[in-house]
């Protein structure tokens, strides 16, 4: 219907369209939104003109008007009057000016920041606002209470840097052939710019008929859509991988042309794992042309060994492809068959398949722009489902190592590089390292804190050199401070656009508990949450229809700022978060230190006059303005008109920017960096060095088992946890659209069995079961389905809620992640990755445990597994 200047309906009333970036992930689509000429917004579209999504949005993007109109909204500061916390207490909110809450929070803050500034434990999740999460480092603190980057790619981000020196990674929809997904929905329903992705993967299918297969436990959609769903055993899937590698290696399925040039697989390799060297520190390879050691640049190299036993400076060595075909000798395909249970067969085809899109034996090639680079067009592509887990290092290896050995590493049509933000369009996210290498830079998410004993976070990140922080061992060192050395405690929370009660590990009960230790929590969010119900103090945000910023958060295929402006003046007496952490600095006297630590975070010294100055507070209107100038030299009236700077990636910034560089294929610095953490326990004398899990470090993926899968053996189920695109990161089940989408679909509403387990266990549709794991239960309804394996169990992300007051799961009680370890055992010691799957038994009830029934949460009952709010045990 056309819109009207008579029209009484929103939803047909005259007037403009503004062009704005959605926030309802943590990703950046640009969209174009209408606003009435009586100031209401009707309508969020796609914007068109950005070629990364294409004018394209998911539901959550078409779901953000809900969220501005939201009545559960937080209105103004308030604070609370009632001192008794619990997840089902009213917090008896009091509504109180802006002065009197950011004086509240200053003076609180800054009482435990002056005693030790460790003392305050931060959860800042936007991801869209870098500038905001760095806050801590202002005063000097590295604690982390926040899941963002670690529970879904702790293990992801590092090897990214170190592969491709890059935060994500996805295949190359505009040249791919064959194109497999494990344990991800990119493309289709998840991860990398949803929107935006499906319909580079959808013209791919369509244009070029690309073969997709997917590899998983449940028939997703991903696996709905591909040519072929392979169902796996959860938490196999690096045998998985390393079958197919077994596969191509010991039958030729290999770009050895790329091996011998672009990666250090040529490396001899001594015992003691590190790269034999000379006396001038140059690594040594083997020419099998003339049949002795030479430096790896030595022009008169004829022919790069990559097999074989040699000596050289009196040390047996190895090129580092015999070290990892050593490896695979223990991983045929029949071998791994009996890990992840798919068919040997299977694995074979698929190398097979995989060789022979990627067009290795042809050595096609393919000019863009002038430069004439191989054409690789099949690629291995995973994320979460498939990584995250306790080895999740070697897990991401094994993975990367099917696209290393297909020769297509950042090659058109192969697995690509995507940078988290390149700042300004110059920018180069490589560089040369030593011996010819690529420079790996593993720390994609900024600073990690020095080795310290005392630790110096709360979280061990001191002991985690390469990785992204662990925030579930925050509970292990607060049940057991004494054993880890602590000598602070935190007592007051900063919490911002985050919800670390919902997505934390570990049971609720005790994450209560910890809550409960706090003297002061602060929250800065839009709407009530699990973790808003414990906060001290509200500061209400603006929305994403009332702010501004300018962002780019790893777009694959295209870069350049998407901005966001106001479409509407705030509706209520909120602020943007910039304006709440810049009054809170000046009261806690770290304003000036925060300026700098927004500068350097943004980029902004690579042009000197964009710095911001001690003194000042800048508001998010500035900030967005220096960035947009530091992208390309535009000031903020040409991106409101505009929207956004997307362009297509720059080809030299897309593919092989590492050109003349080497690969790590071998990963030396593992061996390097537990060494150095090693030597540095021992020098302070760190009496859990023996507990560390050294053997996490690992130059290669190797075949050895998660601790998941040696749980007692009563625990015969393995339980996981899916998302689809309405559930894609955050900003969801409290948007009422969202909420009616997913409580329609019969998958997010029951616990999804096999049909064949089912009747083993003497289950039927509908039942009423408890779930444990040797670290806590929920309850739910069976559904049956022959779209999962049988040896798993499926819990949809929509059944994790904590029931409070204002919000409830009617379809179970209780929360996936109470399932789930929060150890250091179930924790990569190289990256902090924990484990995301874990191991279940299944009890069939006659009813809902009475508390359900009376409407209580299931952190009420007490049953074997222990009382609720026991948790410290000192």
């Amino acid at each position: 219907m056309a819109a009207s200047k008579d029209a009484v309906h929103n939803s047909i009333k005259p007037g403009k369209w503004i062009r704005s970036t959605c926030k309802m992930c943590l990703h950046s689509c640009s969209n174009i939104i209408h606003v009435t000429d009586d100031g209401v917004i009707n309508k969020i579209e796609g914007d068109p003109t950005n070629p990364s999504n294409q004018g394209k949005l998911c539901p959550k993007g078409n779901s953000a008007i809900m969220r501005h109109y939201d009545p559960k909204r937080f209105k103004q500061p308030m604070k609370r009057t009632n001192p008794e916390k619990g997840p089902n207490i009213d917090p008896m909110w009091e509504p109180i000016s802006w002065d009197e809450a950011l004086d509240l929070v200053g003076r609180e803050f800054k009482k435990s920041v002056d005693e030790d500034p460790r003392k305050l434990l931060p959860s800042i999740e936007d991801f869209q606002k870098m500038n905001c999460w760095a806050w801590p480092l202002s005063f000097g603190n590295f604690n982390s209470f926040q899941s963002g980057g670690t529970m879904c790619g702790g293990a992801y981000h590092p090897m990214n840097g170190y592969l491709h020196s890059a935060f994500a990674a996805a295949n190359d929809a505009k040249y791919c052939n064959y194109w497999i997904n494990d344990g991800t929905g990119d493309g289709f329903s998840s991860h990398l710019h949803a929107a935006a992705q499906s319909k580079w993967v959808a013209d791919a299918r369509m244009d070029r008929g690309m073969r997709c297969v997917t590899v998983e436990p449940r028939f997703s959609i991903s696996a709905a859509k591909s040519e072929e769903w392979v169902p796996i055993k959860p938490a196999t899937d690096r045998h998985f991988a390393l079958g197919i590698c077994h596969e191509m290696v010991n039958n030729g399925l290999v770009d050895y042309k790329f091996m011998k040039k672009d990666t250090n697989a040529p490396y001899l390799v001594g015992p003691d794992g590190y790269f034999v060297r000379n006396s001038e520190d140059k690594i040594y390879v083997w020419d099998a042309g003339d049949n002795k050691a030479k430096l790896w640049d030595d022009p008169t190299i004829q022919d790069f060994a990559l097999e074989g036993s040699y000596e050289v400076e009196g040390k047996a060595c190895k090129p580092s492809f015999q070290r990892f075909k050593d490896i695979l000798d223990d991983c045929a395909p029949e071998e791994m068959e009996k890990i992840c249970t798919v068919p040997a067969e299977t694995m074979r085809r698929i190398a097979r398949e995989l060789y022979d899109a990627a067009e290795i034996a042809r050595d096609s090639t393919i000019e863009i722009d002038g430069r004439v680079l191989p054409l690789r067009p099949a690629a291995y592509n995973y994320y979460r489902g498939a990584q995250g887990h306790k080895l999740g290092f070697q897990t991401n290896h094994s993975f990367k190592m099917v696209n290393i050995l297909l020769g297509n590493i950042d090659a058109p049509g192969g697995h690509m590089g995507v940078t988290l933000d390149d700042q300004w369009v110059d920018k180069s996210h490589v560089a040369p390292g030593e011996n010819g290498m690529l420079l790996p830079t593993p720390h994609q998410l900024g600073p990690v804190p020095p080795f310290s004993y005392p630790p110096n976070t709360f979280d061990l990140m001191d002991y985690f050199p390469v990785g992204v922080h662990p925030p579930h061992l925050n509970l292990e060192v607060w049940e057991n401070p004494d054993k880890w050395g602590i000598e602070f405690e935190p007592d007051v929370m900063m919490i911002m656009h985050s919800n670390p009660l919902w997505a934390m590990q570990g049971p609720r009960d005790k994450w209560f508990a910890f809550m409960k230790s706090m003297r002061f929590i602060a929250v800065s969010d839009l709407i009530p949450t699990e973790t808003t119900t414990w906060a001290d103090v509200i500061l209400p945000s603006h929305d994403v229809l009332e702010s501004w910023n300018n962002t780019m958060i790893e777009p694959p295929h295209t870069e350049g700022y998407c901005f966001r402006q106001p479409i509407t003046e705030p509706l209520y007496d909120t602020k943007s978060e910039e304006d709440i952490l810049n009054e809170i600095s000046e009261r806690m006297g770290c304003l000036d230190a925060y300026n700098e630590v927004i500068s350097l975070t943004l980029g902004f010294p690579q042009k000197p006059e964009l710095m911001l100055e001690p003194g000042i507070k800048y508001t998010d209107r500035e900030i967005a303005r220096r960035r947009g100038l530091l992208w390309n030299d535009k000031d903020i009236d040409w991106y409101m008109e505009h929207g956004h700077a997307v362009t297509d990636r720059r080809t030299d910034k897309w593919y092989r920017p590492w050109e003349g560089m080497r690969l790590h294929f071998y990963i030396e610095d593992m061996l390097a960096q537990r060494d150095d953490l090693k030597k540095k326990m021992q020098d302070a004398n760190v009496p859990f060095i023996d507990e560390w899990q050294w053997d996490d470090y690992q130059p290669l993926p190797t075949a050895e088992l998660d601790p998941v899968h040696l749980e007692p053996p009563e625990y015969d189920l393995y339980g996981m946890f899916y998302k689809d695109i309405q559930l894609n990161f955050g900003e969801s089940l409290s948007n009422p659209w969202i909420r009616d989408i997913v409580y329609r679909d019969p998958v997010h509403i029951a616990l999804l069995l096999n049909p064949v387990t089912a009747k083993k266990k003497g289950l039927e549709q509908l039942d009423i079961v408890k779930i444990e794991s040797p670290h806590g239960k929920l309850y739910g309804r069976i559904g049956l389905t022959e779209g999962i394996h049988p040896d798993a169990l499926g819990v949809s992300n929509a059944l994790s809620r904590v029931k409070i007051s204002k919000m409830s799961v009617p379809h179970a009680g209780g929360h996936f992640n109470d399932l789930l370890p929060y150890d250091l055992r179930n924790t990569d010691a190289v990256t902090g990755q924990p484990e995301t799957v874990c191991k279940l038994k299944i009890t069939k009830l006659d009813d809902w445990p009475q508390g359900l029934k009376d409407g209580h949460s299931v952190y009420d009952i007490v049953d074997t597994i222990g009382e609720p709010g026991k948790g410290r045990t000192h």
